[in-house]
């Protein structure tokens, strides 16, 4: 009989997750200003093209990810 394989890591919470930028949708520069609440963005500004609707950042890579 096969041995049972193991279940794949599990992600963080999002809430315990840290965020080392957002990435700007308008210029696609990372931005390192931004107010998170858990996973939701608060607040946040591009200075590069000045653009501060929060709809328009996304997350960017998680700090120490150990995949690359």
């Amino acid at each position: 009989m096969a041995e049972p394989t193991r279940p794949p890591k599990r992600r963080k919470p999002d809430e315990d997750r840290e965020i080392d930028y957002l990435m700007c949708g308008q210029c696609n520069t990372p931005c390192y200003i931004f107010d998170m609440d858990g996973s939701r963005i608060v607040d946040a500004t591009c200075l590069v093209c000045g653009n501060d609707n929060i709809t328009l950042f996304n997350v960017g890579e998680e700090a120490g990810s150990e995949d690359a």
